[in-house]
């Protein structure tokens, strides 16, 4: 083929394309839209997706639904997610285990393979028991794992997850030993800690608060900065002489080259969604932090969590 004939023909067909993306995105959404959630239902990021889910179907008529993706630290989630037509009908509900699979070698997807959307959550991690534990504090805990290196069983959401590496960073921290016992997400870790298959366990108030409020769990710590105001009474790691901050956040994206228009598109909804009394109230009732940031003010703040992630997951050696 001549070359100006080939420039001519692919000029053609780059332009077919625009003017397809720009209908699709002017009928879009015609059908539901997916929200993959990387991990079991019953946590903190299945609850984020759902309210969300809700409030947004409230808006389009063609509604959106929930499917789990559970396994592998978030791996098995985020990589269907990435490798999703960028139509805009998949969405991830992405989370840190995205750096952290990929850090320890579990799974493939990065940040970059996403256009995000918003963040719209954060929360501290927390180390709880059931009530009638013997274990009053976190001094408690400390000491008996102190004391039985590697038998005091404690739950986590997955082996390489967010809540797994806090509890291998409080050993590290502390020259303790757990054994730490992985689930398929926080959902049914809640499940096992109610069950007394395990001893306590690492989650976020997301998960654990209504247990807590309900009387079935102790919170023992929190790993933030400071006190949480819905569990006042309830010191940091830090006040324990322990320095150390983890925790977890959630946020929409899409495949990269997701057209432009639809990701405009959908973050006005998710604009909309965060105004609404309804979803509000839910991460209130749930004790979840709820935030609200647009997803372009994301990329920078991911890339100095991953080399963040880089030094801790060298450091306790976990790749």
């Amino acid at each position: 083929m001549h070359r100006s004939t080939f420039l001519r023909a692919t000029i053609g067909a780059l332009a077919i394309a625009a003017i397809a993306f720009a209908a699709a995105a002017d009928d879009y959404p015609n059908r539901p839209i997916e929200i993959l959630v990387p991990f079991a239902v019953g946590g903190g990021t299945d609850a984020v997706a759902r309210a969300y889910a809700d409030s947004a179907g409230r808006q389009l008529a063609q509604g959106m639904i929930v499917n789990n993706r559970p396994g592998a630290a978030g791996a098995i989630g985020h990589q269907e997610g990435a490798k999703a037509t960028p139509d805009g009908y998949k969405l991830t509900m992405v989370t840190p285990e995205i750096n952290l699979a990929y850090l320890q070698g579990i799974g493939k997807a990065r940040p970059s393979d996403f256009t995000f959307i918003a963040r719209l959550n954060i929360d501290p991690i927390v180390l709880i028991v059931p009530t009638d534990s013997p274990y009053k504090t976190l001094e408690d805990v400390l000491a008996k794992a102190k004391s039985k290196p590697g038998e005091l069983p404690m739950a986590n959401s997955g082996k390489g997850a967010t809540y797994h590496l806090a509890a291998i960073a409080l050993e590290e921290k502390t020259g303790v030993s757990f054994n730490n016992i992985p689930y398929v997400g926080a959902g049914p870790e809640m499940t096992a800690i109610l069950g007394k298959q395990v001893e306590g366990g690492f989650a976020t108030t997301g998960e654990a608060g209504n247990y807590v409020k309900a009387g079935k769990f102790r919170l023992l710590g929190v790993m933030a900065p400071q006190r949480l105001k819905d569990f006042p009474d309830v010191p940091t790691f830090k006040e324990r002489g322990i320095d150390l901050q983890f925790g977890t956040w959630r946020a929409l994206a899409v495949p990269k080259g997701t057209p432009p228009a639809i990701v405009s598109k959908l973050k006005q909804v998710t604009e909309k969604v965060t105004q609404d009394p309804k979803y509000q109230q839910f991460f209130s009732n749930q004790y979840l932090g709820m935030v609200y940031e647009d997803g372009d003010k994301l990329a920078p703040e991911l890339e100095r969590e991953f080399k963040f992630y880089t030094d801790i997951v060298a450091k306790l050696q976990l790749k």
